[in-house]
């Protein structure tokens, strides 16, 4: 166990110092700040929305909100899929993004680990009506992360990621993006969530590809479903 944890320190490390040595390459510094709220109607299904406001070039200027909902089924405990529709508008052009995700975990180091691979599937497009689906040709992206989470206790979770992106461009897929990061996350009274994160971003293959890193906080506030009275018995 201590070489686990070693090494996941020594990643995160890893993570926090490489812009230090790139920042020389470095296009632009964003934010990104997140409000999310879930419900778990029954055990194996959890829904949720969510609204997240990004800044860009050096936190300095808006550059786009998001608002998404979704929700996450698990298909078996170690085996879960997901489905999301997110609305983005950055006040100059609008787009639709929808989402479909299977996600696989595996539990490590007497529980307090957790292995995670994603595999999701995305389309944006700017309208919803006919005469756009007319002449909609989807392009699709997809996207393989890789986490490691880490929880030393029931309130804090430590977590280090990788997540690859591709494209289809005239029937051909292409990589195109790889995003790694680090976080760390602090439960409140079972409800309550802050997470604090960072990731670095680099494309290629494409045009005016950027080379980015970006601050992350989240809230998350979990809807607790009201326990049921029973009737006293005499």
């Amino acid at each position: 166990m201590r070489n686990a944890v070693s090494s996941a320190v020594i990643f995160i490390a890893v993570f926090f110092t490489t812009p230090i040595y790139v920042h020389a390459q470095l296009d632009d510094t964003q934010l990104r700040t997140q409000v999310k709220l879930q419900y778990s109607p029954i055990k194996r299904l959890n829904l949720y929305g969510m609204f997240r406001s990004d800044l860009r070039n050096n936190l300095s200027t808006f550059r786009r909100n998001n608002f998404e909902i979704g929700g996450d089924f698990k298909l078996k405990p170690w085996l879960e899929a997901g489905l999301s529709y997110r609305f983005a508008t950055s006040y100059e052009r609008d787009f639709h993004r929808f989402e479909v995700s299977l996600s696989a975990r595996k539990k490590l180091l007497n529980d307090k680990a957790q292995l995670a691979f994603t595999s999701r599937v995305q389309s944006n497009m700017d309208y919803i009506n006919k005469d756009y689906f007319s002449l909609y040709n989807p392009v699709w992206v997809y996207r393989n992360k890789l986490l490691f989470r880490y929880s030393p206790s029931k309130k804090w979770d430590v977590y280090v990621f990788s997540e690859l992106f591709a494209t289809t461009k005239e029937r051909q897929s292409q990589f195109y993006r790889l995003r790694s990061g680090t976080g760390v996350s602090r439960t409140f009274k079972k409800q309550h969530e802050l997470t604090l994160g960072y990731f670095f971003q680099n494309e290629f293959n494409i045009r005016n590809a950027d080379i980015i890193q970006c601050m992350e906080i989240e809230y998350t506030y979990e809807i607790k479903k009201k326990k049921k009275k029973t009737a006293p018995t005499y």
